[in-house]
């Protein structure tokens, strides 16, 4: 069967489109990223900003006809922290359903956070537990379990693009601005009991999301990216908290430099990378491992067991 899921985020919108054959193996058909900031400036409870939604709604018509003009059977889609945020968020959701011609459902934190947990849980099964962290535009999932089991798992308000919009007006940030901002992310997770849980478990670290794979990239020096180098690349947390403290003292022109950076992701790294290594400090981790697979991969898994295809496992060609 050939199918794709289509990951409507709050700072971009991601495709993974597959043909799952009789032995269960999932081989990639295309995969796409379009950044369309639909998280930006939103406010909880207040409307998304209409050039963000018509971004969005223009990018995903485009990648559910990307998805069928290589034979998906079935393009199902989901929405996170912007979407279930707004006020709008439903109506929006419905809109663009109905313009890409897909379901789409919005997901919960808790769900974004489960599936966020099973793509690298099946990605590096081992004894022990596992906490798996998935920085987005606009939150933070937290979730640690073992095996199949999920012991606990959070949504925090702490997203990339949230939190360079609020706390980064100077280009590179002030000193200012970064106290301020070490402060909020601090904030924000010392009441985590996933990351006090996990500290006690002596976790191992995962992170997925378009935050964790840029570091991976950059830390391999990839001209291009490849999901191959970068799933699976381990960084020490002595290693990430050098990357941060670089990427801060960047300016944005020379973020987008980089080679291979992505230009939407240049401008909200250092926030992202910035979260990531308080989630890697509070949880007591050595280092951290890079999953190219995320909630997509997860979401995607689900929806086909649901149609009777069980993916088994993914093949990079």
């Amino acid at each position: 069967m050939r199918a794709a899921a289509i990951d409507v985020g709050s700072n971009s919108a991601l495709l993974l489109a597959v043909d799952v054959d009789g032995s269960g193996v999932a081989r990639p058909l295309v995969e796409a990223l379009a950044t369309t900031r639909l998280g930006t400036r939103l406010r909880r409870g207040g409307p998304l900003a209409s050039d963000a939604v018509r971004r969005t709604r223009d990018a995903v018509v485009e990648l559910a006809a990307r998805a069928r003009s290589v034979g998906a059977d079935a393009v199902w889609g989901f929405a996170t922290g912007a979407v279930r945020d707004a006020a709008d968020g439903d109506t929006f959701a419905r809109a663009l359903a109905a313009d890409a011609a897909i379901e789409l459902e919005i997901l919960s934190g808790e769900a974004e956070a489960r599936f966020a947990y099973e793509a690298v849980a099946a990605a590096f099964p081992a004894d022990g537990a596992l906490l798996a962290v998935d920085i987005g535009g606009r939150t933070t999932e937290l979730t640690l379990g073992r095996g199949e089991l999920l012991v606990g798992s959070e949504s925090v308000a702490l997203g990339a693009l949230a939190l360079a919009e609020t706390a980064f007006a100077a280009d590179p940030p002030s000193r200012e601005e970064l106290e301020t901002a070490a402060d909020v992310v601090a904030r924000e997770l010392a009441a985590s009991t996933v990351l006090s849980a996990a500290r006690s478990a002596a976790a191992r670290l995962t992170a997925s999301g378009g935050t964790a794979t840029a570091l991976a990239a950059i830390d391999v020096s990839l001209t291009a990216y490849d999901p191959r180098r970068v799933h699976g690349h381990r960084i020490t947390m002595e290693r990430l908290g050098r990357l941060v403290r670089e990427l801060l003292a960047m300016s944005s022109a020379a973020r987008r430099a980089l080679p291979g950076m992505d230009p939407g992701r240049a401008a909200i790294l250092p926030a992202g990378a910035l979260v990531l290594e308080y989630v890697g400090r509070a949880s007591g981790a050595a280092g951290i491992v890079v999953s190219d697979h995320g909630v997509r991969h997860a979401y995607l898994r689900r929806r086909l067991a649901r149609c009777g295809v069980a993916v088994e496992r993914w093949s990079w060609t």
